[in-house]
């Protein structure tokens, strides 16, 4: 930790420094961060650019829930390797119902394509955590 203060300047330029000093402190890109409005935004554009019937669309938006549910645990286990992830039978229960879904759905092969790379990106966190469906 340094000293940086200083007086204002620009909120834009105090936030990317803060930014840098987070990612230094905890080694995890802030900017990452998944929120429920990034969630949505690419809910929709993936939603829109494949033209997912809805039953494919209630499966990606599970499956994207899921992802930042589990991207979350990453980050607090980032700030303190001691975080404990807790008994995930509930949150597993969202990829089974996302699995439900998508196989009730009429464009499956769509919907795949689509969801290869939140797919990948969850087993990607899964393994980091440890965790085992």
């Amino acid at each position: 930790m340094h000293d940086l203060d200083k007086p204002y300047t620009d909120s834009i330029q105090q936030w990317d420094i803060a930014c840098d000093c987070f990612k230094a402190e905890f080694k995890f890109d802030p900017n990452e961060i998944v929120t429920i409005d990034t969630i949505r935004e690419m809910f929709a554009e993936i939603v829109d650019d494949s033209a997912l019937s809805q039953n494919a669309s209630i499966s990606l938006m599970f499956a994207l829930y899921f992802l930042g549910y589990i991207t979350l645990l990453e980050i607090m286990k980032a700030k303190d390797e001691a975080f404990e992830i807790g008994n995930m039978d509930d949150f597993y229960l969202i990829l089974d119902r996302a699995d439900q879904w998508a196989h009730q759905s009429t464009d499956t092969a769509k919907l795949a394509d689509a969801a290869a790379p939140i797919i990948q990106a969850t087993q990607k966190i899964m393994h980091k955590l440890h965790l085992t469906r």
